[in-house]
């Protein structure tokens, strides 16, 4: 009884610490799990610590380039803005401008004074005038002169009336009524400019210059083909139409033939300069060649002075010697001693 008891206590005991063994090992590896979960959860917690700073950071350079691209729209909205109330303005502007553009005698005014200002950005006061007069009373506007004894005439014509109406016409036919009455319009002033201004007996070049102030209606002058071809026309009666930046071009080339003539008239006042000094040289030539006689004589005579110096020189020298050599040969007197 007593050895089953001490068995069974026996096994009792290996039992105990196989569940030990067991329950120790249990322990170990639930805590190497343990630590394994914190570390990985550290790790987790890391990465999405990482991931929220990394979202945090691209909300804020996103807020911030949403800052910046609505600054951008808002001064650009207030640039456009801007921009609107100028061209409002403009408009504005430009409803004036027609409608002080009406009465044909201002349209004149005006041509009249763009003509000007370009003369006078361009070329020397002396080489142009305004409201040339010629013998009948007649005037043109302007004139250049690109000779001493030539001119070139220059008129304004600003046919705007037709022009408008063809380009307002909202019909095509009373489109095309207006246009044919605006080339009517530019053949009459093309005529009138041939008739009135090519006066070649009185000085002018035998052709003429229609200055058109808006470059948009010489375009519709250039632009005319066919039998409505107004450029065609204008050549055949020796009138050249220019729009505003043609006539600057046109005025430039002007001045370079100017330039030439200065050049030329400064060659010519050269030329008499030169033929003065000429007339000058011959008036000294006689002065000058008695003046180079009367030197070659001095010369002359300073060389037969100078002969005549040696020889009295040399005849001084050879008295002096003789007188030396005399002293030299007469016997010496004995000196007396001093009374004491």
């Amino acid at each position: 009884m007593a050895v089953t008891l001490w068995l069974l206590l026996r096994r009792s005991r290996g039992e105990d610490a196989r569940r030990l063994d067991r329950l120790l090992s249990e322990t170990a590896a639930t805590r190497q799990a343990s630590e394994s979960i914190d570390r990985r959860f550290d790790e987790m917690r890391r990465a999405v610590e990482d991931r929220v700073g990394g979202v945090e950071r691209r909300l804020n350079e996103g807020q911030t380039q949403v800052s910046t691209h609505l600054g951008e729209m808002r001064e650009k909205m207030g640039q456009v803005f801007e921009a609107t109330q100028k061209v409002e303005r403009l408009a504005t502007d430009m409803t004036r401008l027609e409608e002080l553009l009406r009465p044909p005698k201002l349209r004149g005014v005006l041509g009249e004074t763009f003509l000007e200002h370009a003369l006078a950005q361009v070329l020397p006061p002396r080489f142009w005038k305004l409201q040339h007069r010629f013998r009948d009373g007649v005037q043109v506007d302007a004139v250049v002169y690109i000779a001493a004894d030539r001119c070139l005439p220059v008129d304004s014509k600003f046919p705007l009336e037709n022009y408008r109406r063809s380009r307002d016409a909202a019909e095509e036919m009373d489109r095309r009524r207006s246009q044919r009455a605006f080339h009517a319009d530019v053949r009459r002033h093309v005529d009138t400019i041939h008739s009135k201004y090519v006066r070649p007996e009185e000085g002018t070049t035998d052709f003429a210059v229609m200055y058109v102030p808006a470059e948009a209606v010489y375009c519709e002058i250039v632009g005319a083909t066919g039998e409505a071809a107004l450029v065609d026309y204008a050549v055949e009666h020796r009138v050249f139409p220019v729009s505003p930046m043609l006539l600057y071009a046109y005025l430039a080339t002007v001045r370079m033939g100017i330039k030439g003539l200065e050049l030329q008239e400064s060659a010519h006042e050269i030329q008499a300069r030169l033929a003065d000094l000429g007339r000058h040289w011959d008036r000294l030539e006689e002065p000058f060649g008695k003046l180079g006689t009367h030197l070659s004589n001095a010369q002359k005579q300073y060389e037969e002075s100078t002969k005549a110096f040696e020889r009295f020189a040399g005849r001084l020298s050879g008295i002096a010697e003789s007188g030396q050599r005399t002293l030299e040969d007469e016997p010496v007197s004995p000196r007396l001693p001093p009374p004491s």
